[in-house]
């Protein structure tokens, strides 16, 4: 009788270490997602005041023009020796931007230049949805030094229209090259 009880006890001992396992992984696996950085982009509206665009990135106040998109980690993680590469089409790049590290819930404000606008403007005239302006994002985890790269493609979508003002947003999707 008690060989029968202390075999009950061991094979109980032996499901709660089970459970103590699965648990202790699946807390592991949580830990190691919290680490990874996500890259991404802000909310950009583009408006149209006569024959001048502008760019306005929702949730920077700015009283002046921006000519800027504010690239966010939003992750949990540091993505380290970032390289932005902003190109039309599989033109060579028209912009390259490095930035030593970017921690999380941290921004980095990109400045683009007059080619950029450019192609947002024939994108609206020819009532495009889909731009050539392409973004790709280079960089390094800080946990695991892997290099991850992230290819955007620019869409452009008709958000507001008044009387002589439109206006536009512009969105990043991933692209898979």
């Amino acid at each position: 009788m008690i060989n029968i009880i202390s075999a009950i006890g061991s094979l109980g001992t032996f499901i709660m270490a089970l459970f103590y396992f699965v648990s202790v992984s699946v807390q592991l696996y949580q830990m190691k997602i919290s680490f990874l950085p996500a890259l991404g982009f802000n909310q950009i509206l583009i408006t149209r005041d006569k024959d001048e665009l502008q760019l306005k990135n929702v949730g920077i106040e700015s009283k002046s023009e921006q000519d800027y998109l504010k690239l966010y980690n939003l992750g949990g993680g540091a993505a380290k020796n970032i390289k932005i590469e902003i190109y039309i089409g599989n033109q060579e790049v028209l912009q390259e931007k490095y930035v030593n590290i970017l921690p999380s819930k941290e921004g980095y404000l990109l400045p683009i230049n007059k080619d950029v606008f450019s192609e947002i403007e024939s994108t609206i005239q020819n009532n495009g949805y889909q731009s050539d302006l392409n973004v790709k994002l280079t960089y390094q985890h800080n946990v695991s030094r892997k290099t991850q790269e992230l290819y955007l493609n620019g869409i452009i979508d008709r958000f507001n229209t008044y009387d002589e003002k439109s206006i536009y947003e512009l969105q990043f999707f991933n692209n898979s090259q």
